[in-house]
């Protein structure tokens, strides 16, 4: 049951992790496009029309996207003050409080985000930018997000609950090693 349960943990982790990857390609994609787009404009007085739009939609996918990430390397906001003078026990209960604010963060994230998602496909509503995509597959990337950071919260609370009842920790990741 134990090494399944590492398994799950592992997969999750491992998802969160790929997301820098698949962000870091769009971001890459989104710089030569926006390059494009003030060569066309200052040389050829041509901007594209979906330029700025673009610019918005992949920040937005940056912020959302990359939270469960932030969440499995331990760089998630902290006050490391007052958290790296408790024992490991203490740590994991300061962290199982706060996982009650995570989840109520990632599941506000996944239903009003859903919510818009299934708002704007029922309606048909399109982006009026240059892009003039269905505003549901932009929106997506919010309870997707929220997903991804509930799930990353859900290894990280099971290895809290670990801690606090044996002392030592049932998963770590290679940048806690």
């Amino acid at each position: 049951m134990k090494e399944i349960l590492i398994r799950v943990m592992d997969v999750i982790t491992k998802i969160n992790k790929s997301m820098v990857w698949i962000i870091g390609t769009l971001v890459f994609l989104m710089c030569v496009m926006l390059t494009v787009d003030v060569l066309l404009r200052y040389l050829f007085n041509s901007p594209t029309a979906w330029a700025f739009e673009l610019a918005t939609w992949g920040t937005g996918i940056i912020g959302f996207m990359l939270g469960g990430y932030a969440l499995a390397i331990g760089q998630h906001v902290r006050v490391d003050v007052f958290f790296e003078r408790l024992t490991i026990r203490q740590q994991s209960m300061v962290e199982m409080i706060s996982s009650f604010f995570l989840f109520l963060m990632a599941i506000s994230l996944i239903w009003l985000g859903f919510d818009y998602v299934t708002h704007y496909y029922n309606i048909g509503a399109i982006a009026t930018g240059g892009m003039e995509m269905p505003l549901w597959i932009k929106w997506l990337i919010v309870p997707l997000g929220g997903l991804l950071i509930a799930l990353q919260g859900i290894v990280k609370l099971i290895n809290d609950l670990y801690i606090i009842f044996t002392g030592e920790k049932i998963y770590e990741t290679e940048e806690e090693m």
